[in-house]
């Protein structure tokens, strides 16, 4: 990938230089009886000799069903036209299905009218269905207990005064921090998510988020996995800052999003929204007493009255997200009121852009 040598341009292989272009996929025929390939992901630092193991990536996941396809590891019957692709992930032992169109030859239908935000061009749709990705890598989906918890941080980096913050610590398809934007400090909302100071805040959440969740020892062992758990900052669409003037009024008209992120990835901002990050904040604010859930009621006036509690049920409902390059929809299933959630399912394109061999140093 380009980071043996610590360069943070990874001239020296095929990365891309960013959190998001720098990652990796490992495919095989699975021995499973319920899963066809088994997936392994790794996040290459950019700019050290660190490879992250400990997570899932939904986005590269998504390339994972028609690769499989494509280089015979599934095979299509004759005729058919769309197959349901069983992917288990190794890293957080959870199961995806992936639904994908098949052509006339067998082989993966990358040709679509379907677009995804962020993406100017379209594609086929994938529907990739996280299957019971509650506790990722936890084994619960609140592993401190609690739907939301507080956490401590300077007002300001190395300054003594110090604030409480209101975060969210769940766990479904990755681990995740989600906090409340309106209890961080004001240079958060003078500087923006860009600058450094802000970005050192986010990483101090992050770590004392880790060491909550029980992933890291202290906050020193968490600076060394920057992979997870992973960190959003939470708002309510009308609130949100991410877009402006026209454009905003046009997402809004569309289908008025539920809830507004902006996250992180790898210390710096994320250009949009991990499709992870969509399963696990999909789940959040479906679940009441979450921030995520709190920020939603503010913005739908919902209130938790509409949740089944006096008989066990499944309900489904569409979670709209609004992100830095636009809006991700996500499909939960939680059955009430157990909490239990039985899958979420986004959508995502996917093509191939090359293939052949890269070339490794002794």
């Amino acid at each position: 990938m380009g980071s043996a040598c610590g360069d943070k341009h990874q001239l020296d292989g095929v990365g891309g230089a960013t959190s998001t272009t720098s990652k990796v996929a490992v495919v095989s025929k699975s021995k499973r009886p319920d899963a066809d390939v088994d997936y392994t992901f790794a996040q290459v630092a950019v700019g050290s000799r660190k490879v992250d193991f400990s997570g899932n990536c939904g986005n590269i996941a998504s390339g994972v069903g028609p690769f499989a396809l494509d280089e015979g590891l599934v095979l299509a019957k004759p005729g058919q036209k769309e197959i349901d692709i069983r992917v288990f992930n190794t890293n957080t032992k959870r199961l995806l299905v992936e639904t994908i169109q098949v052509d006339r030859q067998g082989r993966f239908q990358e040709e679509g009218d379907f677009q995804i935000s962020g993406f100017d061009g379209s594609g086929s749709r994938i529907k990739i269905n996280f299957i019971n990705p509650a506790g990722s890598l936890t084994g619960k989906l609140f592993p401190t207990g609690n739907r939301q918890d507080t956490i401590t941080i300077p007002v300001q980096p190395r300054a003594e005064s110090t604030t409480n913050v209101r975060v969210s610590l769940v766990d479904a398809g990755n681990p995740f921090i989600f906090v409340h934007s309106g209890t961080l400090p004001e240079l958060y909302h003078q500087l923006g998510p860009d600058e450094p100071a802000c970005l050192d805040l986010i990483e101090s959440i992050r770590r004392k988020g880790a060491v909550l969740f029980g992933l890291a020892p202290n906050e020193e062992a968490a600076s060394h996995v920057r992979g997870t758990p992973k960190i959003a900052v939470l708002s309510a669409p009308k609130k949100c800052v991410l877009f402006a003037g026209d454009r905003f009024q046009e997402i809004m008209k569309e289908r008025p999003p539920d809830i507004a992120v902006t996250a992180f990835s790898m210390g710096k901002v994320h250009p949009s929204l991990p499709l992870t990050g969509a399963v696990c904040l999909a789940t959040a604010t479906s679940v009441p007493g979450t921030v995520a859930f709190e920020l939603q009621s503010q913005m739908q006036g919902l209130s938790s009255g509409k949740i089944p509690r006096s008989q066990s049920r499944t309900q489904g409902q569409e979670v709209c997200i609004l992100q830095r390059s636009g809006k991700t929809l996500a499909d939960v299933q939680i059955t009430y009121p157990e909490m239990k959630v039985e899958g979420v399912c986004v959508s995502r394109t996917a093509q191939r852009l090359f293939e052949g061999n890269v070339m490794l140093k002794n």
